[in-house]
């Protein structure tokens, strides 16, 4: 017996998994609008509709998604955002009152787990026309610092973590001479995360530190929506600076530099 057998019609709009949950719809369906009808006759949010937005708390995905939908999916799941994705077919289980392995959060919340694919994240191309649910401020998600002729630093507001038995105002200083502004904590105005040898080793071993923990839990718990840090490593930067100065010679970060240890 099905739990609509049980508690009857008023049980389809008070106990589901659609009940005041906002529900998207992407790609084809044979009949999209009638679904769009039918998950707020089962007690959706009226903000249910026919597309993907942040808040999106159950997805339903259709035939041949075009990629800039499947980009802004997954940038948003980069941020945090991760809709319970469901088929046209499990869809119809709902309606037929199956609702076993449908649960998701009743409020929209992000929720963010670094692992190395963050610090590799190389985020999708978007074109010209795409844009952030109609704000006007293009799609954006975290992306790795990259270096090359010009100074990728400059202005950036940088997470420089302490580590034991390290002068770390050596390496804010060489920051400073290149027109960073590095930090001893982490802020939600952060630009760039610089990580030691250490905390990457342990992160490719599933291993979270305190560096990546509070990252974690900061945004977690903030009002941002995005989670546009960029990652880079003490030895991807001091590598840089030594190349630059090859390049451009600067005597006082040259004294630096000798007294730097990783």
């Amino acid at each position: 017996m099905i739990q609509q057998d049980l508690f009857g019609d008023s049980a389809i709009i008070k106990q589901n998994p659609l009940t005041d949950r906002r529900v998207g719809f992407i790609g084809k369906f044979k009949n999209r609008a009638a679904l769009v009808r039918k998950v707020k006759e089962f007690g959706a949010s009226e903000n249910s509709k026919d597309g993907l937005t942040r808040d999106t708390q159950i997805l339903v995905m259709g035939s041949e998604i075009k990629q800039d939908v499947l980009n802004r999916l997954l940038c948003y799941e980069h941020d945090g955002w991760k809709p319970l994705k469901i088929s046209e077919a499990e869809l119809e289980e709902i309606f037929k009152g199956h609702y076993t392995g449908y649960d998701s959060p009743a409020v929209p919340t992000k929720q963010i787990s670094i692992d190395m694919s963050y610090y590799n994240w190389v985020p999708p191309v978007f074109t010209d026309e795409d844009d952030d649910e109609n704000e006007g401020s293009g799609i954006r998600c975290s992306s790795p610092l990259v270096y090359g002729d010009d100074n990728p630093i400059y202005g950036m507001e940088i997470y420089v973590p302490n580590r034991v038995n390290i002068d770390m105002g050596i390496i804010r200083q060489i920051i400073g001479n290149f027109g960073g502004y590095a930090n001893t904590e982490y802020f939600d105005e952060t630009n760039v995360v610089m990580l030691s040898k250490e905390t990457l080793r342990l992160l490719e071993q599933g291993i979270k530190d305190d560096v990546i923990t509070t990252i974690e839990k900061q945004y977690n718990e903030s009002s941002a929506k995005f989670f546009n840090i960029q990652f880079t490593s003490e030895p991807d930067f001091i590598s840089w600076v030594k190349k630059r100065l090859e390049k451009y010679p600067d005597e006082s970060t040259m004294a630096l530099l000798e007294k730097y240890k990783f």
